[in-house]
């Protein structure tokens, strides 16, 4: 689990989530693991952090796999004080926005630490730009649903990767893009293409 997160730390300073932190926990992980290369994948928050992986250190991952990221990358992340004022709510009823709403369901859904959440959206980097995607050499697969208002299109993110691949899930939104089966076998189809299975 990532720091904020699951079984992990939960720390509630916003310092404590710096881009350069979380990627450490990554590699650090790895390194716990004896795992030299590994393929990467991550979900929305996850994915942006997986890409900083990939960027700053590109020989350590074989294959890169982002989901429920677009276009809207170029753009600092879901506007950091207004998601976490909606982790902070005392009654997630009174948070108007529906996306913002549904975030804070789904962190109440999972027992998640509201407290760390909002630190950790509020301690989270600057946007990823076009001229560092442009160096990315790791294959890399992009998918996202088509009603993903927070990811923006796939396909112009994997426009601005060399060699990256998009996959759009039809109907989707960002929550129920992540069970759908396209998502899993595009996955599957990705690894076995790239790995010559």
């Amino acid at each position: 689990d990532l720091r904020g997160h699951g079984e992990s730390a939960k720390p509630h300073e916003p310092e404590a989530y710096v881009r350069a932190a979380m990627i450490g926990d990554v590699l650090a992980l790895m390194d716990h693991l004896e795992i030299g290369r590994a393929d990467l994948m991550g979900y929305s928050m996850g994915a942006r952090l997986a890409l900083a992986v990939a960027l700053s250190h590109p020989e350590r991952i074989d294959h890169l796999i982002l989901g429920g990221v677009g276009a809207r990358m170029f753009e600092r992340s879901l506007n950091a004080g207004m998601l976490a004022d909606a982790m902070l709510a005392e009654d997630a009823s009174t948070i108007s926005e529906p996306l913002l709403r549904s975030f804070r369901q789904f962190a109440d859904e999972q027992g998640e630490d509201r407290l760390a959440l909002a630190a950790c959206v509020r301690g989270g980097g600057e946007a990823i730009t076009r001229e560092q995607l442009m160096h990315l050499s790791v294959p890399t697969l992009i998918v996202a649903g088509s009603r993903d208002a927070l990811a923006g299109s796939a396909e112009e993110l994997a426009q601005a990767i060399p060699g990256a691949e998009a996959v759009t899930l039809p109907a989707c939104d960002h929550f129920s893009a992540i069970p759908h089966a396209l998502f899993k076998a595009s996955v599957f189809d990705f690894l076995e293409g790239t790995l010559g299975l």
